[in-house]
């Protein structure tokens, strides 16, 4: 059996959330069963754009705070690391407004970009992958997510989050290689099994609902989660989403890959018990991940979801078109305009888009099978 922890936590608050992930890791054997006095201990939280901790767009810095005072106390040294999605251009306002910078000051502990810091090329299943040096060098990684919905791949958990250790644009470069849901989710769990979180706390406090990852709403979910096996992981929180396991691809992708433990009856839960969440909303194109690469082109006939901006909240910054990986994107009029003959539908410019203005518009089909 593999076993995960869940325990119950309604608040943010520095001491619940220390208690909650102390006692989550605690059922798991203990902080020092993962870190030994001297380990250099990356900490890779989901920070995926410049956003406040109360949008439940990144993982909240109490958690991350948590985590480095417990790593402390096993004689550890923590950094913190990351990479934003798309072109960023401010390394400081992105530590700053993600609470990052302060909590990391409070402490003494070095904030790493993975744009800086050089890569490692690994190969997996015939792939090569371009991967943050610093997620390698560790002795210890320590994967944190926040638990959301994910336009692209349903759910963002404990493998999707490992995404984050490709640096910079490098990202958006893979999405224009693997644009289909199964085929991007294959990616990704190449990229978890090559980096190999030690371990995995997520941060589901208040995960997000809708149209994650970002330009969704928050909900209360009250709760904390650890492993070791980000699969089973996934598995156990889309089950407590309301989804079944095998609906998430990158979760069927590991499971066919034996790679985790995806079968709830194999994954003992220990701590507290939860309810499903029956009434938790997914991403309106969720049937779109589900159907084969084969069918997708006759498939995109009757039910097509795209990208479209709403000039009423675009500022037209830029980050759409320097972020997207197929130049779909111009600055040719009061907001950048869409070729839908070369949009991949990869969501990159909804991820990076500081205002939410961009939604995605669904044809009638799409609408019916989409509710």
């Amino acid at each position: 059996m593999t076993k995960i922890s869940l325990i119950k936590c309604d608040s943010y608050d520095p001491q619940k959330i220390l208690e909650a992930v102390t006692r989550a890791v605690d059922l798991l054997g203990g902080i020092s069963s993962f870190v030994k006095p001297g380990n250099k201990v990356l900490l890779k939280p989901n920070l995926l754009s410049a956003k406040a901790p109360d949008q439940a767009i990144t993982t909240h810095p109490a958690v991350v705070e948590a985590v480095i005072i417990m790593v402390k106390e096993a004689g550890g040294i923590p950094v913190v690391g990351d990479s934003p999605a798309g072109a960023f251009k401010s390394l400081e306002e992105f530590w700053n407004t993600t609470g990052m910078l302060e909590v990391c000051r409070r402490h003494s502990v070095e904030l790493i970009s993975f744009e800086r810091s050089g890569v490692h090329q690994e190969e997996r299943n015939g792939k090569k992958y371009h991967i943050a040096s610093p997620v390698l060098d560790a002795d210890v990684l320590i994967n944190l997510p926040k638990l959301k919905t994910h336009s692209l791949t349903l759910m963002t958990g404990a493998v999707k989050n490992i995404y984050g250790v490709i640096p910079g644009l490098k990202k958006s470069m893979y999405h224009k290689q693997a644009p289909k849901p199964w085929d991007f989710s294959k990616l990704a769990v190449d990229i978890y099994t090559i980096a190999k979180p030690h371990l995995t706390i997520i941060d589901a406090v208040v995960g997000m609902e809708g149209m994650g990852p970002s330009a969704g709403n928050p909900r209360d979910l009250g709760f904390i989660m650890a492993g070791q096996d980000g699969v089973a992981l996934d598995s156990y929180a889309a089950h407590l989403l309301g989804k079944k396991p095998m609906d998430i691809p990158t979760t069927r992708i590991a499971a066919q890959q034996k790679v985790g433990t995806a079968d709830l009856k194999q994954i003992e839960v220990l701590g507290d018990q939860i309810p499903s969440l029956k009434d938790f909303k997914w991403p309106p194109n969720w049937f779109y991940s589900l159907i084969p690469n084969f069918l997708a082109k006759y498939a995109a006939r009757l039910f097509w979801v795209r990208p479209v901006i709403d000039p009423q909240l675009c500022i037209n910054c830029g980050y759409c078109v320097e972020s997207c990986p197929v130049s779909a994107l111009a600055s040719i009029g009061v907001v950048p305009e869409f070729n839908y003959k070369l949009c991949i539908n990869c969501l990159c410019c909804s991820e990076v888009c500081p205002r939410h203005a961009v939604y995605q518009k669904r044809s009638p089909v799409a609408k019916l099978l989409g509710r």
